[in-house]
């Protein structure tokens, strides 16, 4: 296990060194969280979204959920009572 030693500058920042940065790929402007153990404090990077979620929030899924709405808001999206009305509408 790789250890370093930073210190607290007068504004209270700390830097973290790049081995850090690159091995968790913590970028400027990410959060990290700070917990109290008995060993003293543990930095992780905090993610704000469930890492299994995450697919939702790129860019690419992101766009698709605007062209979606955009659809829906001009009416191309049809409903369905049943699977059997939805299966004949797709067999057309």
């Amino acid at each position: 296990m790789v250890q370093s030693i930073v210190k607290l500058q007068k504004n209270k920042n700390i830097t973290l060194p790049m081995w850090l940065i690159r091995r968790f790929r913590i970028a400027a402007g990410d959060f990290v969280r700070l917990q109290e153990t008995r060993e003293g404090i543990l930095l992780k990077p905090g993610k704000l979204i469930d890492p299994s979620q995450a697919y939702f929030w790129t860019k690419e899924w992101q766009q698709g959920e605007r062209e979606v709405e955009e659809e829906r808001r001009q009416g191309k999206v049809k409903r369905f009572r049943s699977m059997k009305e939805l299966v004949k509408d797709l067999d057309r």
